[in-house]
């Protein structure tokens, strides 16, 4: 391709900010609209999971996320030793809710993130976590895919790989992995409210378009309604959940939202008499420094570049409140769609494109 012709062929992408759902014939009241999800075998009444990072999710997060519906997923800014820990505290934990996320023993389950670097530390995790992720910027990568592999065969477990952003770095880790292996598939590249990924590269693929991307590829392999897409990076409102489930995910991943609730492990901060909690991300130089999660964004041996920054967000209650909220929203714009469940929502919503709108958080 000559240079020239590359910016004639390039694609659009729209933020969700630029997005509108258009309303549909609604059938059911947003109280009798079915909001739950399935990830490997795990049914979640609210199809949230927390982000695998140091300042959001360690076992407290991951306790109050299971109870109220969604999952926790620990992250791997530790040692395999601490992560078990935190894994062994959210099973010993009670499940007060009748709407908790839970295993096959009905102990609360939780996930955890792992280094595709570190195969040892991956299979000892996995044998007490019940879902494992692989936690890397970008999953399109071979050295990357071919760890994923060995943990894979060493465990003989599936696996959450991401993050992918286009349809053919979907393609080419479902070929490479066979998708009898992979639990489902976490997309977005740069969206996050704390990544500078792509401010400092200009590499990357906004949550929105990664989602339709991948929903694109699951289709043309036959495979979509079979692996699940997490939408993960850019999620500031209920709404953007329900833009990525319209595209083509069932779950959203969160970070920011979450990293406000009492139960984040963020450092609580009083500014002019208001709490805040410090937050930060995997590609800060705070998150670096601890070493642990350094492959996340390079290799070991390679450059050296922050692509993440520290931040303080406003403390604003708890997890239940937060994910209660979350759900009524979103089951309030599923029925404004005409969806009655997450499948009908991927299949019925429709979505126009508008001049961006400015909302505050």
């Amino acid at each position: 391709m000559e240079a020239h012709s590359k910016l004639s062929e390039a694609r659009r992408l729209y933020m969700f900010d630029e997005l509108l759902l258009l309303p549909g014939l609604a059938k059911k009241s947003p109280k009798e609209i079915d909001a739950s999800v399935h990830l490997d075998g795990i049914n979640l009444s609210a199809p949230i999971l927390s982000a695998p990072m140091d300042t959001v999710t360690e076992s407290s997060m991951a306790i109050s996320l299971a109870s109220a519906g969604g999952l926790g997923v620990i992250h791997r800014n530790c040692t395999a030793d601490q992560a078990l820990d935190m894994i062994r505290k959210v099973k010993g934990a009670e499940a007060p809710d009748k709407g908790s996320t839970l295993d096959k023993e009905g102990k609360l389950a939780v996930g955890a993130a792992v280094s595709t670097n570190d195969v040892e530390s991956a299979v000892r995790i996995s044998a007490e976590a019940d879902l494992i992720f692989t936690d890397v910027a970008s999953f399109y990568n071979s050295k990357v895919i071919s760890g994923t592999k060995r943990i894979m065969a060493e465990t003989g477990r599936k696996m959450v790989i991401g993050n992918l952003g286009t349809k053919e770095g979907v393609i080419h880790a479902v070929n490479e992995l066979g998708a009898e292996n992979i639990a489902a598939i976490k997309v977005g590249m740069g969206g996050g409210s704390i990544c500078i990924t792509t401010d400092v590269t200009g590499v990357g693929s906004p949550v929105s378009f990664a989602v339709e991307e991948a929903a694109a590829a699951l289709s043309e392999l036959g495979l979509f309604g079979k692996i699940p897409i997490i939408a993960d990076g850019g999620i500031r409102y209920s709404r953007d959940i329900a833009f990525s489930i319209a595209l083509g995910a069932s779950f959203a991943m969160l970070g920011n939202l979450l990293a406000r609730c009492t139960e984040s492990p963020g450092e609580v901060v009083i500014k002019e008499g208001k709490k805040y909690k410090v937050y930060w991300g995997m590609g800060s130089a705070e998150a670096r420094a601890k070493r642990l999660a350094l492959d996340r964004y390079q290799d070991s041996k390679g450059k050296d570049v922050d692509e993440g920054f520290k931040t303080q967000v406003p403390l604003e209650g708890s997890v239940q409140d937060l994910v209660s909220r979350l759900l009524a929203e979103l089951k309030t714009t599923m029925g404004y769609v005409g969806a009655e469940n997450i499948a009908e929502m991927q299949k019925l919503a429709r979505i126009a494109v508008m001049k961006p709108r400015e909302m505050k958080i």
